[in-house]
């Protein structure tokens, strides 16, 4: 049958859990403007994501985004993805606003395309069905901000950043977490939003525009 399967392979978890961020970012029209029908499919298809095992690293938040959505949209859901991957992460913290991917230190941009911003994600939608986590908001807020200053100040004015890690080629995807903190309009002092607009508007135009991409 021609429907959404996300039990061919371990990709499947990180494609779903994407998807999930995305529908809870604009639930009202994305989410509730869908039929009774099409909610039933898309949760059994982030349920059917389960049979993966996640890696010890930032995957731990892929699955644990998923549980939250579900809890967040009333279907059934699973609070141990959550618990492993805010306590993994609260262990993984390596200071300066940066967590490990996993136990060690990877300069890279995992801390925006994934950790960060999930993190966040998964607070948010967690709040009303599991306050013991809001004890960590208020840390995870701070480490989120100073990673934001240090993404801004990455940018150069021709829109030009560090090649620095792997998944490169996700190119303007490796400012997630700077353009999530100014969606929640909640940057850090010093970073103005019409800064950061600019900022993320020139490695848009970098990343995207040249001839051939």
């Amino acid at each position: 049958a021609d429907k959404l399967d996300f039990t061919v392979a371990t990709q499947n978890l990180v494609d779903a859990a994407f998807l999930a961020l995305g529908l809870s970012r604009a639930k009202n029209e994305l989410w509730d403007a869908l039929d009774t029908t099409t909610r039933e499919r898309f949760v059994t298809a982030l349920q059917s994501t389960r049979k993966f095992k996640p890696g010890k690293n930032n995957w731990l938040l892929f699955s644990a985004t998923i549980e939250a959505f579900l809890a967040s949209i009333g279907a059934s859901w699973l609070p141990e993805p959550i618990e492993t991957a805010i306590t993994a992460h609260e262990e993984w913290y390596q200071g300066d606003g940066m967590y490990g991917d996993g136990p060690k230190f990877h300069w890279d941009y995992y801390n925006s395309f994934v950790i960060q911003p999930m993190l966040l994600a998964v607070l948010d939608l967690m709040k009303p069905f599991d306050a013991r986590w809001e004890g960590h908001r208020a840390t995870i807020m701070k480490r989120a901000q100073r990673f934001a200053a240090i993404q801004e100040r990455l940018i150069a004015p021709d829109g030009t950043y560090p090649p620095i890690g792997r998944s490169i080629t996700y190119r303007c995807g490796a400012f997630h977490h700077l353009a999530d903190m100014a969606l929640r309009r909640q940057l850090p002092v010093g970073v103005p939003p019409a800064q950061v607009r600019g900022a993320l508007s020139a490695v848009i135009q970098r990343t995207l525009t040249p001839t051939g991409t």
